[in-house]
């Protein structure tokens, strides 16, 4: 663009990559963002869904909020006018300040997710709340807890995974319930790609054939909800062919002998039937992952079904029975935290203010807790949207109006709902004051 000047930043969107990209600016206003070209994600290149919204709606004066709104009509009609930003702060603090007044804080309840993950937008405001002593709605419960909680009971921690640099020192990548061609266009683009031609045999797990399947060496494409009896099946193939690492489960795992029954019956012929993968594929597969040095990429779609933590659990198996740890390509990913580029959350949320913090909610939870006046008087929803993403998310029911934890004789002011919005989003009809989020830039 002539006459325009550019700003490299950072990409806040919940997709791991953390994309350089390049904003160009011409008489003070945002014209185009791009992906920055020195940078060794990106390259260049944004995935397409920000690339279209970012020159699109999420910079679009008629689909962006611009003015806090309150609701005027019934809850549910969906019928705002436009406030001032000090009458909705007004009408929020005072409704806070009330409920603490009383000693009820713990009513208030948040939720929040990663509409953003910058770390002012996405994590600052946690503080606000811990020194408030709200209730927080636990955010990973409505994506990925399972498989936090199942990683963290084997190895102790599930947010520091293997390196994608040392792709290129394994022999084998599986890519078990993650569909990075969709979902992490850049890595399979990247690091996954460059590692398949310089050899790296590419073995993806997954009920759909995605173009990431597709275009990998080997896929099992097994049954939805089979994965622990695979995984099993792997690690029977592991012992039966001299491939566990014995000297490894010797000196660094406990247990392992305890589930020596479940492998031995675990042949890869039973599997085959359970999981609908020929018995031959999954010796195949089974003997490249344990030679190694191989990669286990953990996908999060593995430990969202019922008894998704046990499918994790013996994932974390198969790890531990190859070896594939400690060494040079080799490890597993399910997600890399911001302890690996060295970010001391604590900075930004103070956990150490909520002296007296009510235990968290799940999202499975919360219908039933917003229907109890009881436990819920305030709700404060941010960065994050349960009408779309939570479990039977839909209309309000004939009646929830009335059923609605409202204070007796509370009008217009003390209503509970407040929501801090970027967009128009679904739900907000519900709510009583709704705020512009920030701008991702």
């Amino acid at each position: 663009m002539a006459d325009a000047d550019f700003i490299k930043t950072t990409c806040p969107r919940d997709c791991y990559d953390a994309c350089g990209i390049v904003v160009g600016r011409r008489d003070g206003m945002i014209r185009k963002v791009l992906g920055d070209p020195d940078h060794a994600v990106t390259r260049g290149a944004l995935c397409g869904k920000c690339a279209i919204a970012y020159n699109g709606s999420w910079r679009a004066p008629d689909f962006r909020l611009a003015t806090p709104l309150k609701r005027v009509g019934a809850k549910g009609e969906g019928t705002f006018e436009p406030i001032g930003w000090d009458e909705a702060l007004a009408l929020i603090a005072e409704r806070f300040g009330t409920l603490s007044a009383e000693g009820e804080a713990r009513t208030i309840l948040h939720t929040h997710y990663t509409g953003t993950v910058g770390l002012v937008g996405g994590w600052y405001p946690i503080r606000f709340f811990n020194r408030l002593g709200a209730t927080e709605v636990d955010p990973d419960t409505v994506c990925n807890k399972a498989g936090h909680v199942a990683l963290e009971m084997t190895f102790g921690n599930s947010l520091e995974g293997f390196d994608p640099r040392t792709a290129r020192d394994a022999r084998t990548i599986l890519v078990w319930g993650a569909n990075p061609s969709f979902s992490a266009p850049h890595q399979n683009k990247g690091w996954l790609a460059d590692a398949q031609a310089a050899g790296t045999r590419i073995i993806a797990v997954d009920p759909i054939a995605h173009d990431t399947a597709r275009a990998a060496d080997l896929h099992l494409q097994l049954r939805p909800g089979s994965d622990a009896a695979l995984a099993f099946a792997f690690i029977h193939v592991l012992r039966r062919d001299g491939l566990d690492d014995r000297d490894f489960l010797a000196s660094h795992v406990l247990g392992a002998e305890d589930l020596a029954p479940t492998i031995a019956a675990m042949s890869p012929e039973r599997a085959a039937t359970l999981c609908g993968v020929p018995a031959e594929l999954i010796e195949e597969a089974a003997r490249a992952y344990g030679a190694g040095p191989s990669l286990l990429w953990l996908g999060q779609g593995v430990q969202r079904q019922p008894y998704g933590g046990n499918a994790f659990r013996a994932l974390a198996a198969l790890v531990a029975f190859s070896g594939n740890l400690g060494k040079p390509g080799a490890g597993f990913l399910y997600m890399n935290g911001p302890g690996g580029r060295g970010i001391d959350m604590a900075t930004l949320t103070c956990p150490e203010l909520a002296t007296n913090a009510p235990p968290a909610i799940s999202h499975m939870d919360l219908a039933a807790t917003l229907e109890d006046p009881r436990r819920a008087r305030a709700f404060v929803n941010w960065n994050n949207n349960p009408a779309a993403s939570a479990p039977g998310a839909g209309p309000p029911a004939p009646g929830a109006e009335a059923r609605g934890p409202v204070p007796r004789g509370g009008g217009p002011v003390s209503h509970r709902h407040h929501r801090l919005c970027r967009h128009r989003a679904a739900g907000g009809e519900l709510s009583r004051v709704r705020r512009p989020g920030a701008v991702p830039f």
